[in-house]
């Protein structure tokens, strides 16, 4: 299988490297804008060969992933698209997706296959120079299939994911930005208000304020350290989704503030044990265990059909291991095979498959 990253950066590179141990892989080709980004991503060893262009690079790929910002896929989209062969999967690693989506579908044409994606994987630092082959291993993969998504190129990009050490799960695309901007962009914008309160607070009133930061506050403040270019091109592609949040955000700042104020302990305790109990019951990031469970559905062959199983296991919070799918001869129909991890996962798959009026038989394997 041919690779073709484009924008070594740290997602690219990082991708890039850890391709390099997925057995199908046999060639992971780049391009970046930026020459010195691109030769630092070849001395990393996350790509095998550098592209003079976006062009050159995906000629012949298998699979594509735009490694970009989300304000730039499409434009890169637009320079590639007359090199793709038919039958390729393009996907890309932006953090908002309803947009970005959208812009492909647009974009593409009809015989390239789309899946979207977004590795929940990352750090304040950037650059190709902190790639690391690891930074996938047990951290969640977003895929986000719709109504024109080709099963069979879903399932390579499922496997392709699941071989890097992550956890793909499929999420519809507008779930997914409001789902972001609470787990994800909310935590970035809420660090950078503290950090630039407590810098003010330095400034006014004690220069040695910040020397007094203890574990606590510079792990609030971590992602403050985060790349400002990539953060105003977030919030502008996802601005309504973060703004929703920041007002639901405000306002339960202002009911703290007003419990503290009144002195109201009863509230305030219950504040703290509820935020305490959701903080220690947050699921550990590492691949799920337990004896596999194949889930059997019988499925009509219609546009859609993946996209609505997935995301439905997906918005259980149950990840899908491996699935196949079993086309009747006689067309119109088939299977789908879905393998989960864990017996108490699989029935939670089962009954909201279910509840979507899918006919589900469980085997243990």
């Amino acid at each position: 299988m041919r690779v073709a990253i484009v924008g070594t950066g740290l997602i690219g590179t990082s991708l890039g490297l850890a391709l390099q141990d997925v057995h199908e892989v046999d060639d992971v080709v780049g391009y970046d804008r930026d020459t010195d980004r691109l030769t630092a991503a070849m001395q990393r060893g996350g790509i095998s060969a550098a592209a003079l262009s976006a062009e050159q690079a995906v000629v012949d790929a298998d699979v594509v992933v735009l490694a970009v910002p989300a304000s730039a896929v499409g434009a890169v989209a637009r320079e590639i698209v007359g090199s793709l062969r038919a039958g390729t999967i393009v996907t890309d690693v932006a953090s908002v997706k309803t947009a970005v989506v959208s812009t492909l579908q647009q974009v593409l044409p009809d015989d390239v296959w789309l899946v979207g994606g977004h590795p929940m994987a990352g750090s304040h630092e950037t650059g190709p120079e902190h790639a690391s082959a690891e930074l996938f291993v047990g951290a969640t993969y977003l895929l986000t299939p719709t109504t024109h998504t080709d099963p069979q190129a879903y399932r390579t990009l499922h496997r392709l994911v699941a071989g890097v050490g992550a956890r793909p799960m499929a999420v519809d695309p507008v779930h997914h930005d409001r789902l972001v901007a609470v787990i994800s962009h909310l935590p970035q914008l809420a660090a950078t208000t503290l950090m630039n309160l407590a810098a003010e607070q330095a400034h006014r009133q004690h220069a040695g304020l910040l020397l007094l930061a203890a574990g606590s506050f510079r792990d609030a403040t971590r992602v403050a350290a985060s790349n400002p270019e990539l953060w105003l091109d977030i919030c502008a592609e996802n601005r309504d989704a973060i703004v929703a949040v920041l007002d639901d955000y405000a306002t339960r700042i202002a009911d703290l503030r007003t419990t503290i104020a009144k002195a109201d302990e009863g509230t305030l305790h219950d504040v703290l044990i509820n935020a305490q109990r959701a903080r220690r019951g947050l699921p550990r990031k590492t691949v799920a265990g337990g004896a596999l469970v194949e889930l059997l559905l019988p499925i009509p062959d219609r546009p859609g059909v993946l996209a609505e199983v997935t995301t439905s296991v997906g918005a259980t919070g149950v990840n899908i291991e491996d699935f196949s799918i079993d086309h009747a001869a006689e067309g119109g129909r088939g299977a789908l095979r879905l393998i989960i991890a864990g017996a108490g996962h699989a029935a939670s798959a089962a009954s909201a498959l279910k509840e979507r009026g899918y006919d589900v038989r469980e085997r243990q394997l």
